[in-house]
């Protein structure tokens, strides 16, 4: 899908550019940024998928701001449909991400609070 769509990217940079032509570009750089994201999430950087997703949601008002041909329309979909597999991918990442810095804090309380208890009973034993 990511692949047809940078076909037409490509075929779109030899002549000027249609609106058409600036809406598929826009939704190839949405897929492109979405990947980024992704690898980014892998490796645990979360303040890059942060500034990815910000650039990336001018681009996506931008594509669902204006309106589409029927010729363009299944292409459109396709875009869509991968996206939303993307963003689905991003979202589980994102979840046991999250799961990972509950549990962290959780255990971060729990030393937090048996070193304020043994240091009490330090206090009392003075």
């Amino acid at each position: 899908m990511l692949a047809a769509v940078q076909e037409q990217v490509v075929s779109d940079q030899e002549q000027p550019l249609s609106d058409q032509a600036r809406q598929c570009r826009r939704l190839a750089n949405v897929l492109t940024l979405t990947k980024q994201m992704l690898v980014h999430a892998d490796k645990g950087e979360w303040e890059n998928v942060t500034e990815l997703e910000l650039e990336r949601r001018d681009d996506l008002s931008t594509c669902f701001a204006e309106s589409t041909s029927i010729a363009d329309s299944v292409l459109i979909a396709e875009a869509i449909a991968a996206l939303l597999h993307l963003n689905e991918e991003l979202m589980a990442k994102l979840k046991t991400a999250r799961e990972v810095v509950m549990a962290q804090g959780i255990e971060y309380s729990r030393n937090l609070s048996a070193v304020g208890n043994y240091k009490a009973i330090e206090i009392d034993r003075s």
